[in-house]
């Protein structure tokens, strides 16, 4: 199955639950609740959960950016286009750090 056809099958998913005609800060509710899902089958390394608690989160997400009027794709697209040459330095436990941040502590 490609990228479009599932989410228009998750789309579909959802209209047919009238999800996509939701109040958006409930979904954000639900972005927020599966945040939290993922962050214990992580803690607890539950490799499943945390395969379904990733999934369950990126559909709420997709629901959520139709809801907002937000193409998630365009989203996705744009955000990479702002790191793709962005310089800076990962720290060894893994956090990047952007040239831009390291130029104001000096």
């Amino acid at each position: 199955m490609t990228y479009e056809e599932l989410i228009s099958k998750i789309m579909e998913w959802a209209h047919q639950r009238k999800i996509d005609q939701a109040d958006p800060r409930v979904e954000f509710m639900k972005l927020a609740e599966e945040v939290g899902e993922l962050s214990g089958a992580y803690n607890k390394k539950n490799h499943a959960r945390l395969v379904d608690s990733i999934g369950d989160l990126q559909i709420a997400l997709l629901i959520f950016c139709r809801l907002v009027g937000v193409d998630h794709k365009e989203a996705l697209t744009a955000a990479y286009q702002e790191i793709a040459h962005r310089q800076g330095k990962t720290t060894p436990d893994g956090v990047f750090i952007k040239q831009s941040d390291i130029e104001k502590e000096n």
